[in-house]
């Protein structure tokens, strides 16, 4: 019988392709990182590879990408899988160790993390924290500048402009 594809994980990368750990990671995907040491992979897990460095692997669903552009490998992934990414997901696990984010007030972030800078607390409505490693994440710049990237990219449709 064959396995239903879905989005949910987790998805193991193989190590040739570390750097989709990070990015499907921003697009709330469960991805963990495939040190690649043993024949099998993991059962009943699914595995992606890269067709130029193919892995001899048993007892996993192997994924595996063609493409040679490395934003395209993003786009092939979901392709692959027959779903678009969905921007509801987005910055929902931790981008260092995969957990789940669970959201908090200023205030809780101020009792947890009172160093943090006053013109952030005073100014994101929106904080995250990561129970795994006990990061704080908020949308920052660098929260828009990771979605420009993904839309210049064409893995998420770009955002209609904003009506006045």
């Amino acid at each position: 019988m064959a396995r239903e594809r879905s989005l949910e994980g987790p998805f193991w990368i193989a190590p040739h392709l570390a750097f989709l750990v990070q990015w499907l990671r921003v697009l709330g995907m469960d991805v963990r990182l495939w040190t690649g040491t043993e024949k099998s992979g993991p059962a009943g897990d699914r595995v992606v590879q890269w067709s130029r460095y193919p892995l001899a692997l048993q007892e996993a669903e192997v994924l595996t990408l063609f493409s040679s552009i490395r934003e395209d490998l993003l786009k092939e992934f979901f392709s692959i899988l027959g779903f678009e990414p969905d921007r509801t997901r987005m910055f929902t696990r931790c981008l260092g160790c995969n957990s789940r984010l669970s959201p908090m007030t200023p205030e809780e972030v101020f009792r947890l993390w009172p160093e943090i800078p006053p013109y952030v607390l005073h100014t994101q409505p929106r904080f995250n924290w990561c129970p795994g490693c006990k990061k704080f994440y908020w949308a920052g710049t660098h929260v828009r500048n990771m979605i420009r990237t993904l839309e210049e990219w064409g893995v998420i449709p770009r955002n209609p402009p904003e009506t006045l």
